[in-house]
C-alpha cells in the first residue's frame, strides 16, 4: 500500500514519501549536534523504518546550509550525560538498516557527524563542505567501533589522517579519497540525491537488501557462506526476479513488490 506520512519531533524529523524516507537533523542553531534525546529520536525513527517493508531507501540530511552534523553534543559529552559509545550504537543501527541509505550533505560534518555519513551506503556532498574529526585535539579517544568504521570504509592511512592528525578535508579532497561518491553545487546535489533515491527505490528490494548485507559482511570479514547462499537463493527464487525477467524481454519497466 502506498502511503505518505510525516512525523515531526524536535531535533530529528522523519518524512516518508512513497518508497523513500528522509531523516532530517533539525537543530541548525547547534550545528545539528545531537544530544541524548536527539540520539533516541534518531534510533526510534530507524526502528520504524527497519520494520516498514514498504520503505526501500533512506536519505539522511541536515537543515541549514552550513552544517550536516557536528556529532554528539559536546556539553553532554563533557558532563558524562552521553558517551561516544551511545553515538556509535546509533551509527551501528544506521549501518545495519536493511534498506539502501544515502547521506545528503547539506554542509560540513564534524566528529561523529562524519561517521553518520560513513554508516550510509552512498554519500553525496555539496561544494564548500569540509570534514574534521577533532577528538585528538581535545583529548578524547574516538569510540573503537567508530574507528573500525573509518578504517573499513576509507582504509587505515586515511583513517589515521582524519583521527590522529585531525586533518581537515575539503569537498574536493573528500571526493578524491572516496569519502564522497558524488559532489555537486547545492541545487544539483538535491537533484542528484533524489535521482539516486528514485533509482534505488525502482530496483528489486530483495536483491538490494541481500547485496547490501553481503557487501557489508564481506567488508568486515564476517561473510557466512551459508547465510550468503540463503540470501542469494531467496532473491533468485522470488516473484520479483520473474517480473524483472519478463520486463527485460518485453522491453518495459519492471514493477517490483519485494516478494
Amino acid at each position: 500500500m502506498m502511503h505518505n506520512m510525516s512525523t515531526l519531533s524536535p531535533g530529528v524529523t522523519l518524512a516518508i514519501n512513497e518508497h523513500i524516507a528522509t531523516l532530517t537533523l533539525n537543530i541548525p542553531e547547534k550545528h545539528n549536534a545531537l544530544n541524548s534525546d536527539n540520539i533516541q529520536q534518531f534510533c526510534d525513527h530507524l526502528d520504524l523504518i527497519a520494520a516498514d517493508q514498504h520503505i526501500r531507501v533512506l536519505i539522511v540530511t541536515g537543515s541549514g546550509e552550513k552544517t550536516f552534523c557536528a556529532g554528539a553534543a559536546l556539553d553532554q559529552l563533557g558532563s558524562g550525560e552521553i558517551d561516544g559509545n551511545r553515538f556509535t550504537a546509533m551509527t551501528d543501527q544506521l549501518a545495519e538498516l536493511p534498506q539502501a541509505t544515502i547521506a545528503a550533505f547539506n554542509g560540513s560534518a564534524y566528529g561523529g557527524g562524519s561517521e553518520i555519513g560513513l554508516a550510509c551506503d552512498f554519500r553525496i556532498g555539496v561544494h564548500g563542505m569540509r570534514v574534521i574529526v577533532p577528538p585528538a585535539r581535545i583529548g578524547l579517544c574516538y569510540p573503537p567501533r567508530g574507528i573500525q568504521r573509518f578504517v573499513d570504509t576509507l582504509g587505515v592511512a586515511i583513517a589515521k589522517r582524519l583521527l590522529l592528525a585531525s586533518e581537515e578535508f575539503n569537498a574536493e579532497q573528500l571526493l578524491e579519497i572516496g569519502y564522497l561518491s558524488q559532489l555537486h553545487d547545492r541545487e544539483a546535489m538535491k537533484l542528484a540525491v533524489q535521482t539516486l533515491a528514485e533509482r534505488l527505490a525502482s530496483h528489486a528490494p530483495l536483491a538490494v537488501r541481500a547485496m547490501k548485507a553481503l557487501c557489508n559482511n564481506a567488508a568486515s570479514g564476517v561473510l557466512d557462506q551459508q547465510q550468503a547462499d540463503r540470501l542469494a537463493s531467496h532473491c533468485n527464487s522470488s516473484e520479483d526476479l520473474q517480473q524483472g525477467l519478463r520486463a527485460q524481454s518485453e522491453k518495459r519497466v519492471a514493477h517490483f513488490k519485494g516478494k
